[in-house]
Order: C-alpha cells, then structure tokens, then sequence
C-alpha cells in the first residue's frame, strides 16, 4: 500500500465516530459466561485507559481494548514517516504509541518501548506541543519506578470504578461526536481537543475529507449541552466554514441540519 494510502489511513482513524465497542467472534467452545466475562472486561478497559489518558485518540484507546499494540504502533509509524504531514502530526504519532504502551490498563503494556517513543518526540519534534506532553509522560513514567506494588492490567480493572463525569455513552450528547471530542466535552477539555482538530486544519498534507470532519467535530463540541464552555458562536462559525468549503461534502446536510438548530436557539 502507498504510503500516501496509509497516512490518509491513519488520520481517518483519529477521527472514528462514536465509542461503544463491537463484540468480537468468539470459538464455538467459550462458554457463554466466558464471553460476558470477556465482554464486560474490554467495555471497562477502553473506559479505564481514557479516564486516566485524556491525550488517548480514538484508533489508540480502540487498539488498547482489543489488544492490537503493535498494528496501532505500525500504522501511527507510516504517519510519523509521511514527510507531506507537518511536524505536529508527525509527532502526534510517535505521542500515540508511546501513550498505547504506557496505559496500566494495556495486557501489552510496556513502559520501555512507551519512553523510547515519548523521547523520539522530544528529540525529532522539539518545538511541538506533543513535545511538551511527551515530557510530562515521560516523568509519569519515572515515577512508576519507585511504586511499591505494580498491579498487572487485569487487576487494575478488578478495582476500576468509572468516574461519575465521564458517561461516554451518555445520550445528551450527539452520536456523531468521537471519543476525543466526547472526552473534551465530559472533562473540560475542549480547547485542547480543538487545538488537535485545528492541526488537522492546518496541514496542507490531511485530506480535504479530514479537514471536513474536523470542522464537524468542532462545531459538534461547541454546540453540545454537556459542554461548560459551549460557545454559539464559535459553533455557528466551524458549521458556516464546514458549509462553504465542503458544500457537497459527506457532511454537508448533517452541519445544515445542526446550524439550522443552533441559529434558531435563543443565545444565552
């Protein structure tokens, strides 16, 4: 596959709507019971990991529930050597990995591998904002050096209760929205997820497609109810951008629908 291919692959993934996770096909002999078991268990690890990991884009806290480290870790790296993507979303990348293999809730957790990618960041990227990240991470993991009792995924799941702010699946908000805008809107942290959508924005290398979609996302985060720092008219203005850039865009007719709502809500 051309590497072009796999970029675009890769930025479509960070823009996954939605978060209920599917039930995978099990072999004839697990028992029912098992597969409950087994289903409930990878519900609460994708919860876990993004409770604890804001920064978790979708495709990585989805790699961390089913298991797939070293796919996710594959295609972040055919982004990260895209030299058409800006440096910011290259980083990103290599931020993604290292974030996947330090989660304690990760059954392929390992925090070598985590600070090897997290001290690529701030070697290659230096001047980003993943950069800065990184190094916060990367202290987080220093710090597990001298934790008395390290408790191995599963049992950190055993005790794991979700927090009461943070309902992924809570109805109020839309279902279009992804799991790092619906994180952004539960844990106030939408300025950050838009900084990350705007990159996308920004990149002249990121598909048209992609862009459309974070315009949606954005405009999705400052309409919802959910969010304590919702703004009209920031919203207005990301649906109004989405509509003139992409007039015929897979979007299009949902972001009429949503401004039609917005504009004709009462402004607070």
């Amino acid at each position: 596959m051309p590497m072009r291919r796999l970029s675009s692959a890769l930025l479509m993934l960070l823009f996954l709507a939605g978060c209920s996770p599917t039930t995978p096909l099990f072999v004839a002999h697990v028992a029912t019971h098992e597969v409950v078991e087994y289903k409930t268990l990878k519900s609460k690890r994708m919860a876990a990991a993004v409770e604890e990991e804001g920064d978790l884009l979708t495709y990585s806290a989805l790699a961390i529930r089913d298991a797939h480290s070293p796919q996710a870790e594959q295609l972040y790296l055919s982004g990260y050597r895209d030299r058409g993507l800006s440096d910011e979303v290259r980083a990103i990348a290599l931020y993604q990995i290292g974030l996947i293999y330090m989660s304690r809730y990760n059954d392929q957790r390992d925090d070598a591998t985590a600070q090897l990618y997290l001290n690529r960041v701030l070697d290659e990227f230096p001047a980003t904002r993943a950069a800065e990240r990184a190094a916060e991470r990367l202290m987080a993991l220093r710090g597990r050096v001298d934790e008395p009792l390290q408790k191995n995924a599963r049992e950190l799941l055993t005790d794991w209760k979700p927090g009461a702010d943070l309902d992924l699946n809570k109805p109020s908000l839309d279902q279009d929205m992804t799991l790092l805008s619906r994180r952004a809107v539960l844990k106030n942290r939408v300025a950050e997820a838009e900084e990350l959508y705007l990159l996308a924005l920004r990149d002249p290398g990121v598909a048209a497609s992609i862009k459309e979609k974070a315009l949606y996302q954005l405009g999705l985060m400052y309409m919802a109810a959910d969010n304590p720092r919702a703004d009209r008219d920031k919203a207005i203005n990301y649906l109004r951008r989405l509509l003139v850039q992409y007039p015929n865009g897979e979007l299009a007719d949902k972001a009429a629908r949503h401004l039609d709502r917005v504009l004709n809500s009462p402004a607070a």
